[in-house]
C-alpha cells in the first residue's frame, strides 16, 4: 500500500498463529514483486487490532473519540467502516434492497453514516473535542444557573425573614430601618449591630410606630382578602345561576327538538282550506331554535372561562393570606416581647433579646449560601459564544450539502453510460447524504421520487450501485483531508447478464452491449480520477465475464491481473 513518500506491507498470517499479522513501512521505491516469504522471516508477529491501529496512522484516520459529552462512552472512526465505502460483495452488488456492507445491523449503519464527514476530511478530532468542551460548558452554565436562581429564592426569603427583625431593633433603639436595602448589606449589619445607649433607656416612640404600621398593614391586607373571598363568591354565585339557565336552556332545547317539524304546509281537516298561522308559527319557532342554539353557545363558553378566573383569584387569595399570617407573626412579637412581655422587662432587655435574635438568624443564613455565580455565569457564556463560533468555522452542514449535491450530479452523468431502462430517462438520481437516510432514488418527470427498490430490473439495481461508488471513489480522491484509501472492489457486477446456469449462447447481444458499456464507464471513471487528481484509484473486479466478446476487449485484457479458469482456481 502506498501513501505519500512511503510503501507499507501489510501480511497476514494464517490462523494457527492466533490472527497475527505483519506491519512494515519502507521507502517508496520498494518494489513488492520481489517480496519473498524470507522478508518475513525477522519481523515481529503483530496482534491484528496493533495492526489496524498502526494502518489508520498511516491513512491519517486520527478521530479517536466521536462523543459529543463527555458522559457518553467514545467511539473512534475505524478502518472497519471504512469499508462500507469501498466494497461491493457479490450480493451486494445488484441488490434493490441494500446499497452499503454492514447496514443490516442498525449501530454498525449508524456507525458508518456518523463517520462520514471524518472520511471525507470535514472534520478532525479537533471538532469533537470542541462539541465536548461546548457541551461540558453548557452543563456547567446550566448548573450556575440553578445555583443563581437558588441564591434569588433564598435572598427574597431572607430578607423577607430578617427584616422585620432589624426594624425591631432599630425601633428600639428610636432609630429607622431602610428595609429596601439588598441582602448582602443586611446581613453585614446584622453581623455589626449598633449598640444600646443608655441615653435610649426610656424611648418607646419607635417600637409603638412601628407596632402602629403593622396593624395598619394587616388591616390593609385583609380588606384585599375581603374584596378577592367577595369576587369569588360572585363568580360561584354566577356560574350557579348560568349552570341553572343553561340547563333550562338545554331542556327547552330537549323539547323543541321532538317536536320537530315536518311540513311548510298545513290544511284545515274540516273546510280544507290552508292554514297560514300555523305555518308563521313554524317559522317563528325555527327563529327562536337558532337563538337557543347560540344562546347555549354562549353560556357553555363563558361558564367553562369562570374555573381560570376563581384559580387566580384563589391564588392571589393564598399569598395574601401568607402575608397576613407573617404580619401577624411580627405584631404579635412586638406585642409579646417588646410591650406587654412580663419577662422582658426592661429596656435592655428588650434590645438584647432583638439582637440575640438577629444574631441567630444571620448566622444561619450567612453560610456560604449567597457565594455569587454572575461572574462565572458571564464568564461560561463568554467561552460557549466563543467555542459555538468555532465549531460553526467547520461548516459541515455546508459541506455535506455539497458533497451531497457532487455525488448525484456524478451519478447521474456516469449514467449516461450505464445500462438503464428507457421509461428511466432522463436519468435524475439522487443520494440522500444529508437527510441521513443514505438511499438512492429516482426523481421522475412527475415529481415522482421512485426508490431503488422500486425500479424494476437488476440492470438498474447494478447501475446504480457502480454509479454511487465510482462517485464516492471520486469524491473522496478530490478531498485533500480525506483519509479514506482510494481503493474499490467489486464482486461480479455482469452477474445480471450472465446468470449463473445459462450457456453462453443465450446471452444476447443486448447484454453484451449493457456489460461493455458498464466495463467501459469503469475504465473511463478511474482514468480520469486520476487525471483530474493526480492520484490514480485502484479497483479491483472479480468477474465471470472474460471480456473476449466485448468492444473493450483490448482494454479489459490489459487489466486482468490474474485469470483463475479452468485447473486454475483462486479456492
Amino acid at each position: 500500500m502506498a501513501i505519500d513518500d512511503n510503501t507499507y506491507v501489510i501480511a497476514r498470517y494464517n490462523w494457527d498463529d492466533g490472527s497475527k499479522m505483519h506491519f512494515s513501512k519502507e521507502a517508496k521505491g520498494f518494489e513488492p514483486e520481489n517480496l519473498e516469504l524470507s522478508y518475513f522471516v525477522e519481523k515481529p508477529a503483530l496482534p491484528y487490532k496493533d495492526v489496524k491501529n498502526e494502518i489508520e496512522c498511516a491513512l491519517g484516520l486520527f478521530v479517536t473519540n466521536m462523543a459529543t459529552d463527555a458522559d457518553q462512552q467514545g467511539k473512534k472512526a475505524s478502518l472497519r467502516n471504512m469499508v462500507s465505502y469501498l466494497f461491493q460483495h457479490q450480493n451486494l452488488m445488484a441488490s434493490k434492497f441494500a446499497l452499503f456492507y454492514r447496514f443490516s445491523d442498525f449501530y454498525k449503519r449508524k456507525d458508518v453514516i456518523d463517520q462520514f464527514p471524518v472520511f471525507a476530511g470535514m472534520i478532525s478530532q479537533e471538532y469533537y473535542s470542541d462539541l465536548i468542551q461546548l457541551n461540558t460548558l453548557k452543563a456547567q452554565l446550566k448548573q450556575k444557573y440553578k445555583k443563581q436562581k437558588a441564591n434569588e429564592k433564598s435572598t427574597a426569603y431572607i430578607k423577607e425573614n430578617l427584616s422585620p427583625l432589624l426594624t425591631d431593633y432599630f425601633a428600639l433603639l428610636e432609630q429607622d430601618f431602610d428595609g429596601k436595602i439588598s441582602v448582602q448589606k443586611m446581613l453585614k449589619i446584622a453581623s455589626d449591630l449598633p449598640e444600646f445607649d443608655d441615653t435610649q433607656l426610656f424611648g418607646e416612640n419607635k417600637i409603638a410606630e412601628r407596632y402602629s404600621e403593622l396593624n395598619a398593614v394587616l388591616e390593609n391586607l385583609r380588606n384585599e382578602e375581603r374584596e378577592i373571598l367577595l369576587k369569588i363568591k360572585n363568580i360561584d354565585n354566577a356560574f350557579d345561576t348560568g349552570s341553572s339557565f343553561t340547563q333550562m336552556l338545554k331542556d327547552l332545547k330537549q323539547q323543541t327538538s321532538i317536536a320537530e317539524i315536518e311540513t311548510d304546509e298545513y290544511t284545515c281537516p274540516l273546510c280544507g282550506h290552508e292554514c297560514k298561522e300555523i305555518a308563521e308559527n313554524d317559522s317563528k319557532l325555527i327563529e327562536a331554535t337558532e337563538w337557543l342554539d347560540n344562546e347555549l353557545r354562549i353560556t357553555e363558553k363563558y361558564t367553562s372561562d369562570f374555573s381560570e378566573d376563581v384559580r387566580k383569584l384563589k391564588e392571589a387569595h393564598s399569598k395574601i393570606d401568607e402575608k397576613i399570617r407573617d404580619v401577624w407573626k411580627q405584631i404579635k412579637t412586638i406585642e409579646e416581647k417588646f410591650i406587654s412581655s412580663k419577662a422582658l422587662v426592661s429596656k435592655r432587655e428588650k434590645v438584647n433579646y432583638a439582637k440575640a435574635r438577629i444574631a441567630l438568624y444571620a448566622e444561619m443564613s450567612s453560610s456560604g449560601i449567597f457565594e455569587t455565580v454572575d461572574g462565572d455565569i458571564e464568564e461560561l457564556k463568554e467561552k460557549i459564544a466563543r467555542l459555538e463560533e468555532k465549531i460553526k468555522g467547520f461548516d459541515v452542514d455546508k459541506k455535506m450539502s455539497k458533497a451531497e449535491s457532487f455525488l448525484s450530479n456524478n451519478m447521474n452523468r456516469l449514467s449516461l453510460t450505464l445500462d438503464f431502462e428507457e421509461e428511466y430517462r432522463p436519468i435524475d438520481l439522487n443520494f440522500g447524504l444529508t437527510d441521513g437516510s443514505f438511499d438512492i432514488y429516482q426523481h421522475q418527470k412527475s415529481n415522482e421520487n421512485i426508490h431503488l427498490y422500486e425500479m424494476g430490473s437488476g440492470a438498474n439495481w447494478v447501475s446504480c450501485h457502480i454509479a454511487l461508488f465510482l462517485s464516492f471513489l471520486r469524491f473522496f480522491a478530490t478531498q485533500d483531508n480525506s483519509p479514506m484509501p482510494l481503493v474499490m472492489f467489486f464482486d461480479q457486477p455482469s452477474q445480471v447478464y450472465f446468470p449463473q446456469g445459462n450457456d453462453k449462447d443465450e446471452i444476447t447481444q443486448a447484454d453484451l452491449i449493457a456489460v461493455n458499456k458498464m466495463y467501459k464507464t469503469i475504465f473511463d471513471e478511474i482514468n480520469s480520477i486520476g487525471e483530474d487528481t493526480g492520484i490514480l484509484p485502484q479497483i479491483i473486479i472479480v468477474d465471470h465475464v472474460d471480456g473476449k466478446n466485448l468492444e473493450c476487449k483490448e482494454e479489459f485484457e490489459r487489466y486482468i491481473r490474474c485469470n483463475w479458469r479452468n485447473d486454475t482456481g483462486l479456492i
